[in-house]
């Protein structure tokens, strides 16, 4: 047996030195590289072991039937072939399976024609060739399936809405970028008011609504230095980034200001009146950009950047992302950290601003202010860190802090002969919860309080849209003997016919109404307005007094009161005891 097989070896080594030894045909040379080829790519895309190892196998069998013209090789082939042929059914390309029993029948008709007319056996391996770019196309195509069958549902192409996802915004912004690195810019666009129409009409109507919003989008973005998004089969320039948020990013190579220019369109458009069904609903947006040469040129980041200069500036339709929104991020996350861990009895501080009756000049109440003493930034204004107290939901804690020291002050001013009012500012609707009435009935009975001794004055912004609850909660509060009041009366726009049916027992007109110069006509408006709620019986008082050209005009509007740093500075918790005796003494003389 040993022998046999050493005769074999030997008499293949011959045979192989000498067909080696004559020159390859130009044809035989040719599909061998061809075979080379596409095996090595076959092994390189290939994940699986096994079809590598099918890949490699044929490789050497067809070398050996193109270079030994070994007939046995031949029926390897088809051995081969077959095994291709059940693979070829896991793939999800169904038109592989065809291709390959069509390379088979091509195989079949080449191997006839050796067995019966002695056609060369090299054409045996032509049947290879649509098998081997057939597998290549069909493991790409394979590729890309499982890759969008992985991603999640709501990122992939062509979603209800009719435009693409974040997902494909990025990978368009990528490659884009990578042709085109010249300026950019993102553009996030939020719209606003859909939310109340799936509150009040369902959310039927507001996808309707958002579908038909982002068609209008779409509209004005026929524009080539938009970056194009694959959207399936077509090409869209707008994506949807989920929610009521949309994004497109232009170039501005031709325009320097097409941005901005594209911003008005999209918000004049949505402006516009949406008929749907038979309802007319009016809808608008806000738009925020940003240059994509900031943060890197990141994509994540820049749309990070966007929904942070939309929340920076909520007042504002058009925001321009700036990197010092970035630092007072940075900023504001180390005060809620800070606030996480403070002593709000120890670390805070309140202050005193008096407000004057514009009859007599007498105390009509005192304001508590809150402070922090930062070890780092130094005494902080309630404006700086107030929203980071709701933030670390701190809101109802600080809340009773401050009514406390007033009531606690009420007690202590009473003792000395002092009536006067003290007026305490409160977050929000967070304050208008049950258990918070309680917690006044308890204060004020535990410090025998009388009415109208402590006054809570509420942002204007809870007054809108109010409900009846709320109502049912302000009458409850005014019922312990609470007077009621509006703080910044005129930057939040409150309906008259919703100011008609609010039972408060004062407002406090912004410092916006009363800055000068003011355009002609304001003073007859305010006026106006100022004795409509004095009939109502409804005490006017005038805030942010800065100067004496904002007194005066204080006093044409006649306000019951006035208060600002014009007229009195905020005092510490020391001082302002002995500040009232000497204005009473004054007040006396």
């Amino acid at each position: 047996m040993l022998a046999q097989s050493s005769t074999w070896f030997t008499s293949f080594l011959s045979t192989f030195t000498e067909s080696t030894a004559h020159s390859v045909s130009l044809f035989d040379a040719l599909v061998m590289g061809g075979v080379a080829t596409a095996g090595i790519m076959l092994c390189i895309v290939t994940k699986e072991v096994l079809l590598k190892g099918l890949h490699a196998a044929l490789c050497i069998i067809t070398f050996l039937l193109l270079l030994l013209n070994i007939p046995m090789a031949m029926f390897m082939l088809a051995i081969v072939f077959a095994i291709y042929h059940a693979y070829s059914f896991s793939f999800s390309a169904s038109w592989l399976s065809k291709l390959v029993a069509g390379s088979i029948c091509i195989y079949a008709i080449f191997l006839s024609g050796y067995l019966l007319s002695q056609w060369p056996i090299s054409f045996a391996a032509l049947g290879l060739f649509p098998i081997y770019f057939g597998l290549l196309y069909a493991t790409r195509l394979d590729t890309q399936v499982k890759s969008q069958a992985d991603l999640p549902k709501n990122k992939l192409f062509g979603n209800e809405l009719g435009v693409p996802y974040r997902a494909c915004l990025r990978q368009a912004y990528e490659e884009q970028r990578r042709l085109d690195p010249g300026p950019a810019i993102l553009v996030v666009v939020f719209l606003e008011g859909i939310e109340q129409v799936n509150t009040h009409l369902g959310r039927e109507f507001g996808d309707t609504l958002l579908a038909e919003s982002a068609n209008r989008i779409q509209q004005q973005l026929n524009n080539r230095d938009i970056f194009p998004i694959p959207n399936g089969n077509s090409v869209s320039r707008l994506a949807h980034l989920g929610g009521l948020h949309f994004a497109f990013v232009c170039r501005l190579g031709r325009f320097e200001y097409l941005h901005e220019q594209l911003i008005d369109d999209i918000l004049l458009c949505i402006a516009k009146p949406f008929h749907v069904g038979s309802c007319t609903l009016e809808i608008s947006a806000r738009a925020s950009y940003v240059n994509c040469d900031e943060e890197l040129g990141q994509f994540d980041s820049l749309i990070s950047c966007g929904y942070l200069a939309l929340d920076k500036l909520p007042k504002q339709s058009i925001c321009a992302y700036q990197q010092q929104m970035q630092i007072s991020q940075v900023e504001q996350q180390v005060r809620l950290r800070e606030l996480a861990n403070i002593k709000i009895s120890e670390e805070l501080e309140i202050f005193f601003q008096p407000a004057f009756s514009q009859q007599g000049g007498k105390i009509a109440y005192l304001e508590l202010l809150l402070r922090w003493p930062h070890p780092k930034l130094g005494l902080l204004n309630a404006e700086s860190f107030i929203e980071d107290i709701r933030l670390a939901g701190l809101a109802l804690p600080v809340a009773r802090f401050v009514i406390e020291r007033a009531a606690e002050l009420a007690m202590a001013l009473k003792m000395e002969g002092l009536q006067v009012p003290l007026n305490i500012n409160i977050f929000g609707q967070e304050m208008l919860q049950q258990d918070f009435l309680s917690f006044m009935d308890h204060i004020l009975l535990e410090h025998y309080l009388q009415a109208g001794e402590i006054l809570l004055e509420f942002p204007a912004q809870v007054f809108l849209n109010i409900d009846q609850q709320t109502l049912s909660r302000i009458e409850q509060l005014r019922q312990l003997g609470v007077h009621i009041g509006i703080d910044r009366f005129g930057q939040t726009p409150i309906q008259l016919n919703q100011l008609s049916e609010l039972q408060v027992d004062f407002i406090k007109l912004s410092a916006e109404l009363t800055a000068q110069p003011q355009p002609e006509g304001a003073l007859a408006i305010f006026k106006n307005l100022v004795a409509m709620q004095q009939q109502r019986g409804v005490t006017v008082i005038c805030e942010g007094i800065e100067s004496k050209a904002q007194l005066e005009f204080a006093k044409l509007l006649k306000c019951d009161a006035v208060q600002g740093h014009y007229l009195a500075q905020p005092m510490s918790s020391k001082g302002v005891m002995g500040w009232l005796h000497k204005w009473q003494s004054k007040d006396n003389d």
